[in-house]
């Protein structure tokens, strides 16, 4: 039962996080980025949070799902080896681009991070934010199919939890 409870509490946190996530990443591009041309509201309120705010948002939430997705990447590590070794690839090809547009996604939104830090090129860093914004839109197309696809688990492992603590 505890694996359950560990498989379900990390697909909560993914699910959680990732509305988080996705919420915030299509607010700010829909409100701040969107038709306006380089000048950003940036003192326009959503919700009570400003541009700013929501960035941070968006920025704790990608690192928190991030925590989440790389453990269970990490708990069906020998599903990954298992389909790649046994060439699986047709069966398994939704769940295949949604990991690697996880990553692409990941890693083209990580990278603007990294150039300002390190005070790098501007046009360079919204390159990467744009290809990020583009390949996200894609990701939470496959999101909600892999969420979809695994509904009935959810809930049956929610129900079994339930009735296993609920009667102690």
């Amino acid at each position: 039962m505890g694996n359950n409870v560990n498989r379900f509490t990390v697909n909560l946190g993914l699910l959680i996080f990732g509305i988080i996530t996705v919420f915030s990443g299509m607010l700010i591009q829909i409100k701040y980025h969107m038709g306006n041309h380089g000048n950003i509201a940036i003192n326009d309120f959503v919700l009570g949070l400003n541009y700013h705010d929501w960035c941070v948002v968006h920025k704790i939430s990608i690192v928190v799902l991030s925590l989440f997705a790389i453990y269970h990447i990490y708990q069906h590590w020998k599903w990954y080896k298992a389909v790649i070794s046994k060439r699986l690839f047709a069966k398994n090809q939704q769940v295949l681009i949604f990991s690697l547009l996880f990553v692409l996604v990941a890693i083209t939104g990580l990278t603007p991070w990294f150039i300002d830090l390190l005070k790098g090129n501007e046009l360079l860093r919204k390159v990467f934010i744009e290809i990020h914004d583009k390949l996200a839109i894609i990701l939470v197309v496959y999101l909600i199919l892999h969420v979809i696809r695994r509904m009935k688990w959810f809930f049956t492992t929610f129900d079994t939890i339930k009735n296993k603590y609920s009667l102690q």
